[in-house]
């Protein structure tokens, strides 16, 4: 399965949800489908200390949407969950949406990564195989 075509926005709802809303944005699946595979792929449920990537991509694939991991890319053209330290993030053509508790924001991609004074890490997006 590719991942969404349009974007619906996923607030965070409690701390470190930060991946499954990226997951739900990028798969354009809900919050609670994630959630689901999470629950049932992590007990006890240690995702509320957030996921590491291979919980992430097992989760995704679990989704029907495998996932491939990306060092090296250009972030203008992306679209993907983009790791950041100790956070993750989606990124599509240049811009940057930040799932918070309370609301998602929406960012350019520079005043992003300036503002917070991060260097991007690891991009997954999903296997074109997959």
């Amino acid at each position: 399965m590719p991942p969404a075509i349009a974007t619906k926005l996923v607030a965070g709802r409690e701390r470190n949800d930060c991946a499954i809303c990226a997951l739900a944005m990028y798969l354009g699946v809900s919050y609670e489908d994630v959630l689901r595979e999470v629950a049932v792929r992590d007990r006890p449920w240690q995702g509320r200390q957030g996921l590491r990537l291979h919980e992430i991509e097992r989760v995704a694939r679990a989704l029907g949407t495998p996932l491939r991991r990306l060092r090296k890319y250009d972030l203008t053209t992306a679209y993907g969950v983009l790791s950041v330290p100790k956070h993750l993030v989606l990124v599509r053509n240049g811009l940057v949406i930040d799932a918070e508790p309370g609301g998602a924001t929406l960012w350019e991609l520079d005043d992003y990564l300036h503002t917070y004074s991060i260097r991007p890490g690891v991009l997954l997006v999903a296997r074109e195989d997959g």
